[in-house]
């Protein structure tokens, strides 16, 4: 074993996240956008992956991605979910004050699934969750808490998020914290679901259609209540989700080794 590969499979979750900030940083910088920013997670996974695993860590991540055997409510739960809460901080950025907005800005009443199937198939939440936890996650210390895990990876999530959360600019605050109590919801469906990493994606993919189908009938200071609101609310169901389930989002030990279904 040459030296690289003996201190990648050493370092294995360093060396991830320090590729995926560097290709997603790097690329956002240099293309003046976030147009291949998701890339970074998606590429660092598969370097990282063929040089310590090789094949069988490439299989797996493929496994956990194409893990589809999963009870139908985690399905439910990892598709409505996210809704709701776009949904409940929508109402509330009403209630503090915010004009409804007018029905012809939320286009058709098919929009939001349209909407959904476009973010599903450009691949950007593929490409993040394939990182995320195809690969990151199931590495992560086992001896260690779910919860603890789950803040750890929401705080890194922050993190790598922070060149987009800055252009946001007075919404950095809540985008931060959203995308950290988020994390804490989407392991609960990803930890339930046999740690599927497809769930994950179909969250990921859930919430983002939420936010970009509200988001546009705000005006700016409506959008900026909306990411409070919607930071607040993933709040409450991350500490309903933490007490429900005592902090272990229902984690399962046994779940680590069950990879080909």
């Amino acid at each position: 074993m040459n030296p690289l590969t003996s201190f990648v499979r050493r370092h294995q979750l360093v060396v991830f996240f320090a590729l995926a900030y560097a290709i997603s940083w790097a690329s956002f910088y240099a293309l003046g956008g976030p147009a291949v920013f998701t890339l970074g997670p998606f590429l660092s996974a598969l370097i990282v992956a063929a040089l310590t695993e090789r094949a069988s860590g490439l299989r797996d991540i493929a496994g956990r991605i194409l893990r589809w055997r999963v009870r139908p409510r985690w399905y439910a739960a990892a598709l409505l979910v996210p809704i709701a809460i776009g949904v409940a901080a929508a109402v509330l950025t009403v209630l503090l004050g915010e004009p409804v907005p007018a029905s012809a800005r939320f286009g058709p009443w098919y929009s939001p699934l349209l909407l959904f199937v476009l973010l599903l198939l450009t691949g950007d939440t593929l490409f993040e969750e394939t990182g995320w936890r195809a690969f990151a996650l199931p590495r992560f210390p086992r001896d260690r808490s779910p919860l603890v895990n789950t803040l750890i990876l929401g705080v890194l999530l922050a993190g790598w998020h922070l060149p987009v959360a800055l252009s946001e600019h007075a919404a950095l605050v809540p985008y931060l914290v959203a995308t950290v109590a988020s994390a804490v919801v989407t392991n609960w469906v990803f930890f339930s679901g046999r740690e599927s990493a497809l769930l994950a994606w179909l969250y990921h993919t859930s919430a983002n259609t939420a936010g970009q189908f509200f988001l546009p009938a705000f005006s700016t200071q409506g959008r900026v209540t909306y990411f409070w609101m919607l930071a607040a609310v993933n709040l409450v169901v991350a500490a309903a989700i933490v007490l429900a389930t005592r902090g272990r989002l229902g984690y399962r030990s046994e779940s680590r080794v069950d990879s080909s279904a």
